[in-house]
């Protein structure tokens, strides 16, 4: 009995660990059971590692060593299952670690869960058996190697069997959060858009920050729990906060509307349509919707702000809800209010006019940001503010100042003299295009861009990243495409055109690819960091 509950714990201690070892793309995948299973269905290699061809030939050594020896038949099975089963285990290598695991209160309850069942389940048929014998050994071994093989369904199991407590938590955070909100009273804005949003988010609390108290969701803090944690943690209702700008975003209809529930915005800013985790929403059509929540969920006294040059978002402006409502442009639409003319674009920023075409106002703009998409994303901030009462030079004076937000196209020379662009933050169609072009903007030297593609573009991702590789060739001298499988789109594209292959590399991961940088460029040179994928994607 002692030898068979060794067994069973020893089964059960392996398990344990690759629950751990997978626990970090558990919380990855932000804790969602199906999109996790996906994941580790997705790759053979995932559920069926390589390594157990080694240790099935491990064990079969092992055996004939034991044997050589005269051990007995049942150490002999013991043996061999236990290699079998740690190498089936053990994961593969990781090419490189982005994000790590973070213990927090949740994952700690999840993972004390997860762990109970796997030892539950490998020590119970151990208690059961009652003779020491192969056959039962073989029961026991094929037990564990299940055991093992499934531990991913260990973490799902878990985090149902945790819903009810996990939900009740949420609740009352969710609660503490109104409360606090209704408190401390401000005037919440809104910003959602499949790209964009999280730079207008910025530049609107930037830009009112020159006038009034206000206080932005921080990062990509746009799901209803960040929201809440923002609230509960700094909008203190003494401080007389009187603008909340929140980050709406969604991967299904209906989570805008819930962020909504708990915010109730008065002014709604929508940046742009596009097929931004096309994957999840299943179709356009789905993402549209998704993001008019935001409109529908504003008072029938409150603000829509559209960008008029997305025909989809526009689309939105004319639906008539809610009376409300202002359009932005530079590309001459016809019911914009503010319009960009006159678009310089340099190393230095970009310069504009900006046309008041209510007031027939106008003032010319300058801002040190890049990238021809942040001509909208000011528009759509300066509007805000020019319903909120503040005059174009006001705003002017505050887009001067503007900065990119984290991995959003930031330009940093370093001391070397090599440029670094880096927008390796969730790359999208179009704003791929503009970052490229910035790229193109540096004349001398080497214009490097680095890249593994784009993705949660459903049905369209492929088509996607080979476009991207048609269109890198005209703005890069080097092109330098990192992980085989996930940018083969890309390297099709490229392959296409006439660009010089010889100047094309493909690297596992972007470690190599900065190292080769660091190693090949000088000043003068350039390089941009176009998406860089979390460790899921790798």
């Amino acid at each position: 009995m002692v030898i068979l509950a060794f067994i069973g714990l020893l089964w059960g201690a392996l398990t344990i660990w690759r629950i751990r070892l997978l626990a970090r793309f558990f919380q990855i995948e932000e804790y969602k059971s199906g999109r996790f299973l996906r994941w580790w269905t997705a790759k053979r290699e995932r559920w069926l590692p390589t390594r157990l061809a080694g240790g099935a030939l491990a064990g079969f050594v092992l055996a004939g060593v034991l044997l050589s020896l005269g051990v007995g038949i049942w150490p002999l099975h013991l043996a061999w299952w236990i290699a079998v089963g740690i190498a089936l285990g053990w994961p593969e290598p990781a090419k490189e670690i982005k994000k790590r695991f973070v213990r927090t209160q949740r994952a700690t309850r999840l993972l004390a869960t997860a762990f109970t069942l796997a030892v539950v389940i490998n020590m119970v048929p151990a208690l059961l058996i009652k003779e020491l014998e192969a056959t039962n050994l073989e029961i026991l071994a094929l037990v564990g190697l299940l055991s093992y093989g499934l531990a991913p369904l260990y973490l799902s199991l878990a985090n149902i069997l945790m819903y009810p407590v996990e939900e009740t938590l949420r609740w009352g955070f969710r609660t503490k959060a109104k409360r606090r909100l209704e408190a401390a009273g401000p005037i919440v804005i809104g910003v959602t858009g499949s790209y964009g949003k999280t730079s207008t988010k910025e530049y609107i609390a930037h830009i009112l920050n020159g006038r009034c108290k206000v206080l932005a969701t921080p990062k990509s803090f746009n799901t209803v729990m960040g929201i809440c944690i923002t609230i509960n943690n700094d909008l203190d209702p003494n401080l007389g906060y009187q603008y909340f700008v929140v980050e709406m975003g969604a991967y299904i209809r209906g989570e805008i509307q819930r962020i909504c529930d708990l915010t109730h915005p008065q002014i709604g800013v929508v940046t742009a349509v596009g097929p931004q985790h096309l994957e999840r929403f299943g179709s356009v059509e789905n993402i549209v919707e998704a993001k008019y929540e935001l409109i529908r969920a504003l008072p029938a006294d409150g603000v829509g702000v559209f960008n008029a040059d997305d025909p989809r978002v526009l689309g939105m402006a004319q639906r008539g809800y809610p009376q409300t409502r202002y359009q932005v442009s530079y590309a001459d639409a016809p019911d914009a209010r503010l319009v960009a003319k006159n678009v310089q674009h340099t190393l230095d920023g970009l310069s504009f006019e900006v046309v008041d075409q209510e007031t027939q106002e106008s003032r010319a703009f300058r801002t040190p940001l890049v990238g021809l998409h942040n001509v909208t994303n000011i528009l759509l901030a300066a509007n805000v503010a020019r319903h909120l009462g503040m005059s174009l030079a006001e705003i002017a004076l505050r887009v001067a100042s503007l900065q990119p937000a984290e991995h959003r196209l930031k330009r940093t020379v370093l001391p070397n003299g090599i440029t670094v662009l880096d927008d390796a933050y969730n790359t999208n169609p179009v704003g791929a295009i503009s970052a490229l072009e910035v790229l193109s903007l540096h004349r001398e030297g080497r214009r490097v861009l680095i890249t593994p593609g784009m993705v949660e573009l459903g049905p369209l991702q492929a088509e996607e990243n080979e476009k991207l590789g048609k269109a890198a060739p005209r703005y890069c001298t080097d092109i330098i495409l990192v992980g085989t499988e996930q940018a083969a789109p890309i390297q099709q594209g490229i392959h296409s055109t006439d660009f010089d292959l010889t100047r094309l590399q493909i690297m596992e991961t972007v470690n190599e690819a900065i190292a080769w940088y660091q190693r090949e460029l000088k000043s003068g040179d350039a390089v941009l960091f176009l998406n860089d994928l979390s460790d899921n994607y790798l």
